[in-house]
């Protein structure tokens, strides 16, 4: 568990930073779209793509980073 806590960690420090911002509000802070749109002065549909490159990012990280 400890492996795939570190990963998740390093995937979310080597997130870019408009993703990590829409990511974090989405997560951790629990707001909704409109609330986040309206937090960074983005739209909705920014809101939705830079969650969708997020994800995207969390799921294709290297499963071992130092290694590429």
């Amino acid at each position: 568990m400890d492996r795939q806590l570190r990963r998740l960690r390093q995937a979310l420090d080597a997130m870019p930073d408009p993703e990590r911002q829409v990511f974090d509000r989405a997560r951790f802070r629990d707001m909704d779209f409109f609330q986040i749109a309206d937090d960074l002065g983005i739209t909705v549909a920014e809101v939705e793509e830079r969650l969708g490159a997020a994800m995207g990012h969390l799921l294709l990280y290297p499963e071992r980073p130092s290694e590429h």
